[in-house]
């Protein structure tokens, strides 16, 4: 059962680990070495391969995006509906949306109509040695990973500096399968 210490625990490790990652910079190599790593994991799935649209401080997405259409793989991008997260497959047009984050426009569905999803790209500010995904706190990409079908492998971008020993878990947090980040991956055993 979370504790209110828990809550402020989480917000305390939310405000350090943004405020960290506001100072990182990745150079052009970076961005190319961790571009490499996630489709080196995505190799190992089929299927189709819904990405987060990166925020200027977050792991970029953009030419992962671009290197999955490549390789012939359908992609499902997000946009926020009230607390839900809708997915459009290879879109073309985008807006910006409520947290200033580039949205797909079009037809979109929710994530358990993604019935050949193979692999799920996630965003985080940190991952434990426990598979606990810290994210923003809104909730969005935990009632995400509720719908889908626990075959999807799931893939947080990080930076090396946040994997980190232990993030206090609640209920809802749902576990990750791999960390990927510019020089190394990460992988856990599949999920209880």
């Amino acid at each position: 059962m979370p504790t209110p210490n828990t809550q402020e625990t989480k917000q305390s490790l939310r405000k350090s680990l943004q405020e960290t990652r506001r100072s990182t910079k990745l150079g052009s190599f970076d961005v190319e070495q961790l571009t490499k790593r996630a489709i080196f994991e995505l190799s190992k799935t089929t299927g189709d391969v819904a990405i987060y649209m990166s925020l200027p401080e977050e792991p970029p997405t953009l030419d992962l995006i671009a290197e999955v259409r490549k390789l012939g793989r359908n992609v499902w991008l997000p946009r926020v509906n009230n607390t839900d997260l809708l997915w459009v497959k290879n879109p073309e047009d985008f807006n910006i949306g409520a947290y200033g984050i580039k949205e797909p426009q079009g037809e979109a569905k929710l994530a358990k109509e993604l019935t050949h999803l193979g692999a799920i790209i996630l965003p985080g500010l940190a991952v434990d040695v426990n598979a606990t995904r810290l994210g923003k706190g809104k909730g969005f990409y935990d009632r995400v990973l509720e719908q889908l079908n626990t075959n999807v492998k799931r893939i947080v971008l990080l930076f090396d500096t946040e994997f980190i020993l232990e993030i206090p878990k609640e209920p809802h947090d749902q576990p990750i399968h791999t960390i990927a980040t510019p020089y190394r991956s990460i992988h856990f055993t599949k999920p209880d």
